[in-house]
C-alpha cells in the first residue's frame, strides 16, 4: 500500500513540476513532459507518446492535461490519471490565484507589462522547440512530408479547421496502410 502512495505522488510531483514550470498553455508543456515521461522515467516510448499527443490534440480539452491523464492512466489506472491530472492543474489554479491576489493593482504597470512579454517570447520558443521535436520523430517518410505540408496548407492558407487535417492524415495513414498490405 505505502509503495503504491509513494507511486501516486511521484506521478503527481513530477506533472505539478511540468505544470509549474511551463508558460504559454498546454503547447510549451510538450517537451517537459516527454523528457519527463520518456527520457528520465521511461514510462513511455518515444513513439508512443507522439501517439498520446496526437490524440490528447484530437479530443476536447487541453492539451497537457489530456496527455497527463493518459501518462498517468497508463502507469497508475484510475489513481494515476487523477495524480497526473492534479498535478498539471493545481499550479495553474494557484497561479491564477496569485494573479487576481497581487497583480490586480499592477493591471497597466510598464515593469509587470515587459514581464510578461517576455514570458510570452519563451512560451513561443518552448512550442516551436516541440513542434520540431515531435516533427523529427513524426514525419519521417515522403507520404508524411506530404500530410504535413497538406495539413498546414488547409489550416494556415484556407483557415479550415485543425480537425479535418488530423481526419485527412488519418485517412491517408489507413490508405497507406491498405496499400502496403495488397502489395504485399
Amino acid at each position: 500500500m505505502m509503495e503504491k502512495i509513494k507511486r501516486w505522488f511521484k506521478i503527481f510531483w513530477i506533472f505539478f513540476k511540468v505544470g509549474s514550470f511551463t508558460f504559454g498553455g498546454g503547447l510549451a508543456m510538450l517537451p517537459l513532459i516527454q523528457k519527463e515521461v520518456v527520457d528520465n522515467q521511461h514510462w513511455v516510448e518515444e513513439e508512443e507518446i507522439l501517439d498520446v499527443f496526437a490524440i490528447s490534440q484530437s479530443v476536447p480539452g487541453v492539451i497537457a492535461i489530456n496527455s497527463s491523464i493518459f501518462v498517468g492512466s497508463k502507469v497508475m489506472g484510475l489513481s494515476g490519471a487523477i495524480a497526473a491530472a492534479l498535478g498539471v492543474i493545481l499550479p495553474a489554479f494557484i497561479a491564477i490565484l496569485l494573479v487576481l491576489l497581487v497583480l490586480t493593482g499592477l493591471k497597466n504597470n510598464p515593469y509587470v507589462d515587459k514581464v510578461f512579454a517576455g514570458i510570452r517570447a519563451a512560451s513561443a520558443a518552448l512550442i516551436l522547440l516541440s513542434a520540431i521535436k515531435l516533427g523529427k520523430a513524426a514525419v519521417r517518410t515522403k507520404i508524411d512530408y506530404a500530410v504535413a505540408a497538406a495539413a498546414f496548407v488547409i489550416i494556415v492558407l484556407f483557415n479550415i479547421s485543425a480537425a479535418w487535417a488530423v481526419v485527412l492524415g488519418g485517412v491517408v495513414g489507413y490508405g497507406t496502410y491498405l496499400y502496403s498490405g495488397r502489395k504485399k
